[in-house]
């Protein structure tokens, strides 16, 4: 988020910003919106909720990390990579 408005950000693999682009398409403004309110509930970060993910499934590595609130309560799908193999986790926020 950049003052009111929101932005899509996307890092390279060394974390490095390789896009960043403000966010006018309604339905994307929808779902950053639901995002930003379930990181208004979380007390855990999104790194962390991603390392603990990659620790519990070793070889894998974190691709997207996505806040969501399932029945009021923050949380984050997790998407992994381990070799050719994607695996989409739930983590808790709260």
């Amino acid at each position: 988020m950049k003052g009111n408005d929101f932005m899509e950000v996307v890092a390279d693999p060394t974390g490095a910003i390789a896009k960043a682009e403000k966010i006018t398409d309604a339905g994307d403004l929808k779902e950053a919106t639901a995002q930003k309110a379930a990181m208004a509930k979380a007390k855990v970060p999104l790194l962390t909720a991603a390392e603990t993910a990659v620790n519990a499934n070793a070889g894998s590595r974190a691709v997207s990390i996505v806040p969501e609130l399932k029945n009021a309560q923050a949380t984050a799908e997790v998407t992994l990579l381990q070799g050719m193999t994607f695996k989409k986790v739930t983590a808790k926020l709260d």
